[in-house]
């Protein structure tokens, strides 16, 4: 049997096929088609038919699972194409949304974006006020309905936004709708039977949490993309059951889990690619016995990082999307505007790199599709890592003179001397360095030192820039995965069922274990029907217990990982105990104000069902220094050193290169600078030791 993960992303749609018991069986890559995405997906599949000699049909027929993650609704955010949205809010309420937070016109924006303050604002509201209408209904913090709902106001309500304001589709956000949902339920069955063509999203179904700001613009931003997700998911379903699949296909989330497509939350697949990527990094960590792991992710726009810690990642402390803050469980994946594509440009008399990208269209200028600005593609490409006839396994031929004069336009003459080789060595330290930046910020304003971590390289140009960023940030081992151009769809495939559900409430530590218990029983009993409902057989069902703990009169929390077993006062002495622990570890020992004492904010589980088993490792292969299939000269540092040039896939296990080399693979290139040392396991994985790094100081007693 087969799992086969696909992954659309904004250039190339992936797709990774992996064999039960561990066995790779094949990747297939095409080009993303937003005209029709399902285009992409089948030329993708296609592709991986081709490599494993078999036809598309009988692929599919053998799958047992089918995991797709998707760009539908980020594309429906970021394009504002989605349809006309009206809202209801509670009398009182209804500017809230527009209102936003006092962050709302600098939330979601890079720290260069807020330097220029005077320039930024707030978004063009989703909802005008034209399209927002009130109820005359109250229910107050305990879930007491203090104000009755009058069925015929909701219903002339929303009769008035349908035939004045042409609304397609509708949110509901109620005040304190999570404590009691039977107003926004009874909106949504009115709706259903006066106007049954409607699509309708209601707060407490997307959020359970407080802040009714947030839980409103989570079922906003629900219904604007809804209609387009369930559209591709209806066509999707029905594609691949004429292709041959027999079996429902499921869905990736933000919270890196898979669930069946008609349990899917529209907005909880925002950014769903990134996520699968970090499941498929926190695999990969386990099967190679490496606990915690730098994950980073480098394609044609972003530089991605996400701490994978003792086999776990963490979930977003909070999610931004479009200048909104909504409650999506989302992995905690940050990024910055660094990859293949970011243009180096002058600002303000300083040179910069990112977060401005050449994109896929028109690209960097060594594509010949008519980009003109340089990028860092153009930088490596002049610097010799990368071979101009076999960029993506030969399907683009890159044009070095392009990149040459595009440095020598635009950056050179104004920084450099007019020297497009110094300009181009410039730009790779200036990219290099704002990666390295990132990984010491999120792993040190954790607490954590980036030296306790190996660090993983993927996508398209993760593993050409991973030994010089990982360097600068003090990380000495690196792997790079046989799969790295494709770990989101590897993620999809090897992932399993997941659904995150919260619970906000208030409870005291100690004297709070019956309220927690009683928390956690209702999300569990909600999280088990899930997993019914996804034909998750008992006895493979698995919960995490998470909660949201503070010190009293505290603002901000800090997750903490909730113990199995029943909840007792002893099971919250130890959450508890934790909580001080990580406290101290972020922000300092004697930092805490322990005084206070603690309480729970929120409660919420995963609830789990099997993924793909792991595969040990296997045993290492004898040692054996490679042979090269050419050389070529490649800048490392302020010289061009002739580098051995090595073909990755012909690289048996055991085999071993010495840097300075380069390992090209069909969709990436490993480049390994002197003093490095790179060894092929029996998987393909690519494991690299830098040179000696300055020692670590001796913590003080």
């Amino acid at each position: 049997m087969l799992s086969i993960g696909v992954d659309i992303g904004g250039t190339f749609t992936d797709v990774a096929v992996v064999e039960e018991g561990g066995g790779r069986a094949a990747q297939g890559k095409a080009l993303t088609t937003p005209e029709d995405f399902l285009e992409g997906v089948l030329e993708a599949l296609e592709d991986a038919a081709r490599q494993m000699g078999l036809p598309l049909r009988e692929v599919l027929g053998r799958a047992r699972l089918f995991a797709h993650g998707t760009t539908i609704t980020s594309n429906v955010l970021w394009t504002r194409s989605g349809p006309p949205v009206g809202l209801l809010a509670t009398r009182g309420f209804a500017d809230q949304i527009l209102i936003m937070r006092g962050i709302g016109r600098v939330a979601g924006l890079s720290l260069a974006e807020r330097r220029h303050y005077r320039a930024t604002g707030k978004p063009e509201p989703l909802v005008p006020r034209t399209r927002i209408r009130e109820l005359a209904e109250r229910i107050d913090a305990t879930g007491a309905v203090l104000a009755p709902m009058d069925d015929a106001e909701a219903v002339a309500q929303v009769r008035g936004l349908i035939e004045r304001e042409g609304i397609e589709a509708l949110a509901v956000g109620l005040l304190w709708s999570f404590r009691n949902p039977v107003h926004e339920r009874r909106v949504a069955a009115l709706a259903g039977r006066e106007f049954p063509g409607l699509r309708v999203s209601l707060s407490s179904e997307v959020s359970g949490r407080l802040g009714e700001y947030e839980r409103t613009a989570t079922a906003v931003l629900n219904a604007y993309v809804g209609g387009a997700m369930e559209g591709y998911l209806e066509r999707l379903t029905r594609r691949m059951a004429r292709e041959g699949l027999r079996r429902a296909p499921l869905i990736v989330q933000s919270n890196g889990g898979l669930a069946p497509a008609g349990e899917v939350v529209p907005i909880r697949t925002v950014e769903s690619g990134p996520a699968a990527g970090v499941v498929g990094a926190a695999r990969l960590a386990g099967e190679l016995g490496l606990p915690n792991l730098i994950a980073t992710d480098v394609g044609g726009t972003t530089f991605k990082v996400a701490l994978i810690q003792e086999g776990r990642w963490e979930l977003a402390p909070e999610t931004v999307l479009a200048q909104y803050h909504v409650h999506v469980p989302m992995v905690d994946v940050v990024s910055i505007g660094a990859g293949g594509g970011s243009i180096a440009w002058e600002d303000e008399g300083r040179l910069r790199v990112g977060p401005r990208s050449a994109g896929a269209a028109p690209g960097p200028a060594c594509y010949g599709t008519g980009g003109a600005e340089p990028t860092v593609t153009d930088a490596d490409l002049l610097l010799g890592t990368l071979n101009p006839r076999n960029f993506l396994g030969g399907r683009i031929r890159l044009d070095a003179e392009a990149a040459r004069a595009a440095f020598a336009r635009r950056v050179a003459p104004r920084f450099f001397g007019g020297d497009p080789l110094e300009a181009a060595a410039g730009v790779r330290e200036i990219i290099d360095a704002q990666m390295a930046d990132l990984i010491r910020r999120e792993t040190l304003e954790r607490g954590r030192d980036p030296r306790d971590f190996a660090l993983i390289a993927y996508g398209g140009a993760g593993p050409v820039h991973a030994c010089a960023y990982a360097a600068e940030a003090g990380v000495s081992e690196i792997v790079v995965p046989y799969q790295a151009t494709v770990l989101s769809a590897y993620g999809a495939a090897a992932g399993g069922v997941r659904h995150t559900l919260e619970r906000s409430l208030s409870v005291r530590v100690p004297g709070g274990a019956e309220a927690a218990a009683g928390a956690f029983a209702g999300l569990e009993a909600e999280g088990n029907g899930h997993l019914e409902r996804a034909e998750v057989p008992a006895g493979a069902r698995r919960v995490e217990r998470w909660v949201a703990m503070r010190w009293r009169r505290q603002v901000h929390s800090l997750a903490v990982s909730f113990p199995p077993g029943p909840v007792t006062e002893e099971s919250l002495a130890r959450a508890a105990a934790d909580f001080a622990a990580e406290y101290a570890t972020r922000y300092g020992e004697g930092s805490a104000y322990t005084e206070a004492g603690v309480e729970i904010t929120r409660f919420w589980i995963n609830a789990l069902g099997p993924s793909l088993p792991a595969v040990p490792a296997a045993p290492p292969a004898p040692l054996a220094a490679a042979r090269p299939r050419g050389t070529r000269p490649v800048r490392w540092g302020a010289e061009f050193i002739e580098t051995a040039i090595h073909d990755g896939p012909s690289l048996p296990p055991g085999a071993a290169v010495e840097g300075p080399a380069v390992i090209e693979h069909p969709g990436t290139t490993v480049a390994l600078p002197p003093g490095a040392r790179a060894v092929v396991d029996a998987a393909g994985h690519t494991h690299i030791r830098l040179e000696a790094l300055p020692p670590r100081p001796e913590k003080k007693a």
